[in-house]
């Protein structure tokens, strides 16, 4: 069964609403996700209201039934399912990434399927289709900032590829839908479940492009594994700012495909930066897309419209925020405009999308003895991540007008030759400008490719070991961490250069 949250984030300690598809009998669990590759069971819930659900209690959980209206909904409206007001069960509940499950249960409460089975049983649960169909991404924001970090979820990205109920921003080639300008947010598939016609991701089958276990889920793994402490939010969190204070948090994390944004996201993080905040980008096309959220009710829209192909366009037609000049380089200092794309080629005849597979392209350095390569003991011109393909599908460029003192350029790639853009992808530091002519005091660490989150949990990727200890620095640096343990990350990088094994590193450009 499709569940759907009516806002994609929720006060820790606090009640959210979830929609569930009518006429159904189910059970409800809660996930989380925490160290490992699959979900963990966390617990089950309190229910403090609902509508057109009806809740009884057998052998101490609920069973719930749902009414309504079943017939099939639209793409670019409010689902408008029944409705019921939940808790996590669990006292003192931490901002994070949680997952809730709805799995059908027989009259006598009992699940019937195995998803069912395993959430009944406390089974770790993995988030991807077809048990995912049954779950929705819930961001538990912090009562109050308690990290220096704030990691920004990407709900506006996860439904501008959502086509389930006939539609999303682009052609669905495989469910044969065309492309549309507005989506709504009050439908199931905002980070898991979604209907998708993305192509297959060669280098990670097991999870979809454009969902949460794909980029944010491997993050978050390594990030609570590292014991690095992190208040969660979604976009729509940083769009609004009321739940949200840039200002508070030493830096702002945005991972894996964070490529729609509102000019209010935008106008709200140039200002963070301005006033001393850093960001930390491990994401690929990241801002290039504009889009408008829409609702009647401040902060919580239920619909999302797609502004134009890109900010250059939008600048064309409509005067934006002072705050907003440019396009996104502006903002983070590198622009899909000048990277690149590569998916593969859709077969008419096998209807289906094939050629899927990059050539082998890593960053070369340029800036070794700089602190985010600290530890890694790479030299000047070794390139790493070609055999990984650590250049992702979409990759970010740097516009070839930016003064030295702007863009920091720390690592390049070879020209991104027959992919979309043509350009060339790189790794570096941007401070952006001010209207006295200063540069800021905040910056933005920008590695501009989608694929590094892969590459930062797979412990077979030969560029594993550098990447994750670039992401170590970065963390630090913009939050004032201490290194702990960093004798011990050193030692395992020296020992696996020294072995020749981990760290793939080429002298030439390519």
């Amino acid at each position: 069964m499709q569940i759907y949250p009516i806002h994609p984030s929720f006060t820790a300690g606090a009640s959210f609403d979830l929609a569930v598809e009518p006429n159904r009998r189910f059970s409800i669990a809660i996930y989380q996700q925490q160290n490992d590759d699959s979900l963990t069971s966390l617990c089950g819930v309190v229910v403090a209201g609902k509508s057109g659900v009806s809740a009884n209690l057998v052998d101490g959980k609920y069973v719930f039934e749902s009414t309504g209206n079943s017939a099939p909904m639209r793409f670019n409206e409010d689902w408008n399912w029944p409705t019921i007001t939940l808790r996590p069960n669990v006292s003192g509940l931490h901002s994070g990434a949680y997952v809730a499950i709805a799995y059908e249960v027989d009259g006598a409460g009992q699940p019937v399927h195995e998803l069912g089975r395993a959430c009944a049983a406390h089974r770790p649960v993995f988030a991807a289709r077809p048990e995912s169909d049954s779950m929705a991404l819930v961001i538990a924001r912090p009562r109050a900032p308690t990290a220096a970090l704030a990691y920004i979820i990407p709900t506006a990205t996860y439904h501008a590829y959502n086509s389930t109920g006939g539609g999303s921003f682009y052609d669905d080639r495989v469910h044969r839908y065309r492309a549309a300008n507005t989506v709504s947010l009050r439908r199931p598939g905002g980070g898991l479940g979604a209907r998708l016609g993305e192509p297959v991701d060669p280098y990670d089958t097991r999870s979809t492009r454009q969902q949460f276990a794909h980029w944010d889920g491997k993050f978050i793994r390594w990030l609570r594994k590292e014991g690095i402490a992190c208040d969660f939010y979604t976009d729509l969190d940083l769009h609004s700012a009321t739940a949200l204070d840039l200002t508070r948090y030493r830096c702002m994390l945005s991972v894996g495909h964070h490529e729609y944004w509102s000019e209010e996201m935008r106008a709200h993080v140039a200002y963070f930066v301005t006033q001393g905040g850093n960001v930390a980008v491990f994401s690929g096309n990241t801002c290039y897309r504009p889009v408008r959220f829409i609702g009647s009710e401040p902060g919580q829209p239920t619909e999302m419209r797609k502004l134009a192909e890109n900010w250059d366009v939008l600048k064309e037609q409509i005067d934006l925020d002072p705050r907003v000049s440019g396009n996104e380089s502006h903002l983070i200092g590198l622009t899909y405009k000048h990277g690149g794309g590569h998916w593969g080629t859709w077969s008419r005849w096998r209807r289906r999308w094939v050629k899927c597979e990059r050539e082998p392209i890593g960053f070369t350095v340029k800036r070794p003895e700089h602190w985010a390569f600290a530890g890694t003991h790479l030299q000047k011109d070794a390139t790493f991540g070609a055999e990984d393909r650590l250049v992702g599908y979409e990759a970010d460029g740097v516009p070839p007008d930016w003064p030295e003192d702007a863009f920091e350029t720390l690592a390049v790639t070879t020209r991104l030759t027959g992919w979309e853009m043509g350009g060339a992808g790189a790794i570096g530091i941007f401070r952006p400008l001010l209207r006295d002519g200063r540069r800021s005091r905040g910056e933005v660490f920008n590695v501009g490719t989608t694929d590094w989150a892969r590459a930062l949990v797979d412990v077979t990727a030969k560029s594993h070991l550098v990447v994750q200890q670039i992401t170590r620095n970065v963390i630090r640096q913009y939050t004032g961490t201490e290194e702990t343990n960093a004798l011990q990350h050193d030692s395992a990088l020296h020992e696996t250069a020294d072995a020749g094994g981990e760290i793939a590193l080429h002298t030439d450009a390519g």
